[in-house]
């Protein structure tokens, strides 16, 4: 059961927007609502997406001395376990764009249009109808969305990364 829009902003203290809108973002108003839509109904395939390529190249070499080796020897895949492993090269070029994302939408909070309630989903969004009026809000919205997506990534180093890493250590100090 969905609640209706206004309870919902209610409950969560969003105020409905007072300023005019932009026409030429609201005329961008179906993109917004696609992405949404897709994030709430599909996010869950990049999560999973990022849990598998942690644990299966990440972690899974660095309990496994075979099957290191069957990574080893795959550009790609050794590529990933060497840099996410030792938290170099491609895993730190990761995190300071993970870093940025962060900074930028910390940055752009109040000017989305839930304003500072960070804790909405996109399903939250979607019922509550909070798309961008404005281009300072529309800036703000696309901030979220890529730091959404780019997010997902953050299973390459938690818990994958970080426990490879010690395992790694572990075995060259013991």
């Amino acid at each position: 059961m969905v609640l209706p829009k206004d309870r919902l902003r209610k409950i969560h203290g969003i105020a409905e927007p007072l300023g005019s809108a932009d026409p030429s973002v609201l005329a961008r108003r179906k993109y917004h609502e696609m992405v949404a839509t897709w994030l709430a109904n599909k996010s869950y395939i990049l999560q999973l997406l990022f849990v598998t390529i942690g644990f299966v190249n990440v972690l899974l070499p660095a309990l496994s001395r075979p099957w290191r080796a069957v990574i080893e020897s795959t550009f790609i895949a050794r590529e990933i376990f060497h840099d996410y492993s030792t938290f170099s090269g491609l895993a730190i070029a990761n995190l300071y764009i993970l870093i940025a994302l962060f900074l930028i939408r910390t940055l752009q909070i109040k000017s989305l249009p839930g304003g500072s309630a960070f804790a909405l989903s996109y399903r939250n969004i979607i019922d509550m109808e909070l798309f961008p009026r404005t281009p300072k809000e529309e800036l703000a919205y696309w901030s979220e969305i890529v730091f959404g997506l780019a997010g997902t990534t953050i299973w390459l180093f938690i818990p994958f990364g970080v426990l490879a890493y010690f395992i790694k250590i572990s075995r060259v100090l013991g």
